[in-house]
């Protein structure tokens, strides 16, 4: 039979209270009845003490204990003794003398000697101060010695404990207690299975909310939330909590790709169209096959070439794909040679385009190539975004363990709100960065995943010439 895990944590739940409940009923009815055997054995040395007062009467006149080690003489003693059930009548002498002549078993009484030999009775180890003192008595005598009257022990009468409780009573009693734990027993495990079947439901219900969820996150719906107890602080509700923050991070990622591939369905499809439509009127004849047409073509074919090379390079740098080969590099070499190759592009829109480094030697370790495209795509989005007549600088610092890296332009600026925007994937300003610059919105996010593979920062603030700061920090 196989069994959900509700029954499965119901029965160990129980299992385990029936368990300790029963351990507890035995061992306290263990402990009582160990304590009423040992109240009764002091009983019973209290009413031997006239016994043995009359055993040291008789050491006394006969000055040995000979004549007690004979059976038939032993029992014809205790039968006149205080053992008799019925001292004042004469019992017969029998030979031995029957357990049921006295109050107490007889085969239970034994006496030593002041040698620790067995006088009569049951065979007693050498040594009888091993014997429990709650199991015998000391019989002593008084002797006279250096005229003083001394008292001394001449043997011991020793009580075998006795393992059946025969009082009438006392039975009645034990059979009511026990009667009671019953009782109390039946009580406590009506208790338990409540107790057990609410712990099974209060830990089942969150792992069933949990299991629920993971369904619906495998057919898609990432927008599930599994509802968390304020008031309970265990390891199921920060599996809950966890499992909903994996929920809202694959939601964001799911709405992530979708904003990812309508993007570049509209990024291909506008340069697609344009040469779509360009083609169509060469081919129908409604425009002439002339150099400036076909220039037109290249230009938008290089746009396109431009967007995929883009996306190619963002999707290897986001699988971890991109090859960097980390060495020494020195960036201020590497920096004034791209700069000087793009002077002529600067020049034909009439930018300025400054370096300044307060250092002639600015050594970290990197990919140089990678770090010289992440320049280039700085450079590059300065010359699509900076208006006419601007100027762009690039000033290279040195801190502490950080080589610090801006990039400056003059207007149009973006607005506050913007700017940690700059590096989502094709994100632009509506008002001064449209695509008529030639722009998909991928050079930034290359730029941030080059920084982040160099374990450094990048981000946008508000640049003093007017337009827009990008600030790069790498770590040596």
């Amino acid at each position: 039979m196989k069994f959900k895990l509700f029954e499965k944590l119901f029965l160990l739940f129980f299992s385990m209270m029936l368990l300790l409940l029963s351990l507890v009923i035995v061992a306290v009815h263990f402990n009582f009845q160990k304590g009423l055997t040992a109240y009764l054995q002091k009983i019973e040395l209290q009413k031997l003490e006239p016994f043995a007062l009359e055993l040291s009467e008789f050491y006394q006149v006969e000055q040995n204990w000979d004549k007690l080690r004979n059976e038939e003489a032993w029992s014809t003693w205790v039968a006149n003794s205080s053992l008799a059930k019925n001292p004042n009548s004469s019992l017969p002498v029998q030979s031995p003398l029957p357990s049921d002549a006295t109050w107490i078993d007889m085969r239970r009484i034994s006496i030593i000697d002041e040698n620790n030999e067995t006088v009569i009775g049951i065979t007693i180890p050498p040594n009888p101060f091993n014997f429990s003192t709650e199991y015998k008595l000391a019989i002593s005598s008084k002797i006279l010695q250096d005229d003083k009257i001394k008292t001394t022990t001449i043997g011991w009468l020793i009580v075998k404990p006795n393992p059946i409780i025969t009082d009438l009573l006392l039975v009645n009693f034990m059979e009511s207690q026990l009667q009671g734990y019953l009782w109390i027993m039946a009580f406590a495990l009506l208790l338990s299975l409540f107790l057990a079947f609410l712990m099974a439901r209060q830990i089942l219900l969150p792992l069933q909310n949990i299991t629920a969820g993971m369904r619906l996150l495998a057919t898609g719906n990432f927008s599930i939330q599994i509802p968390i107890s304020k008031k309970s602080h265990d390891e199921l509700v920060t599996l809950a909590k966890d499992f909903n923050i994996l929920s809202r991070a694959l939601a964001q990622s799911e709405q992530a790709r979708q904003q990812w591939l309508a993007d570049i369905s509209h990024e291909l499809r506008t340069p697609l169209a344009v040469l779509r439509g360009e083609i169509e009127a060469l081919v129908d004849g409604i425009r002439a096959t002339t150099p400036e047409r076909l220039q037109s073509l290249e230009h938008e074919v290089l746009s396109l070439t431009r967007l995929v090379d883009d996306l190619y390079q963002l999707s290897l740098s986001d699988l971890g794909a991109l090859d960097y080969q980390f060495n020494p590099v020195e960036l201020v070499s590497h920096f004034k040679i791209l700069i000087v190759s793009f002077q002529n592009r600067f020049a034909s829109r009439h930018i300025q385009l400054v370096f300044q480094s307060e250092v002639n030697n600015a050594t970290l370790n990197g990919d140089a190539m990678r770090l010289v495209q992440l320049l280039s795509n700085l450079l590059e989005n300065s010359y699509r975004y900076t208006n006419d007549n601007g100027i762009c600088r690039i000033t290279l610092l040195e801190k502490k363990d950080l080589i610090i890296i801006y990039v400056d332009d003059s207007a149009p600026t973006v607005a506050i709100e913007e700017l940690p925007l700059l590096f989502e994937r094709f994100h632009r300003v509506d008002k001064s960065r449209h695509r008529q610059t030639g722009g998909a919105g991928l050079g930034l996010a290359i730029c941030h995943n080059i920084v982040k593979a160099h374990n450094g920062k990048i981000y946008a603030t508000a640049s003093q010439l007017g337009g827009v700061r990008i600030v790069v920090e790498l770590p040596k």
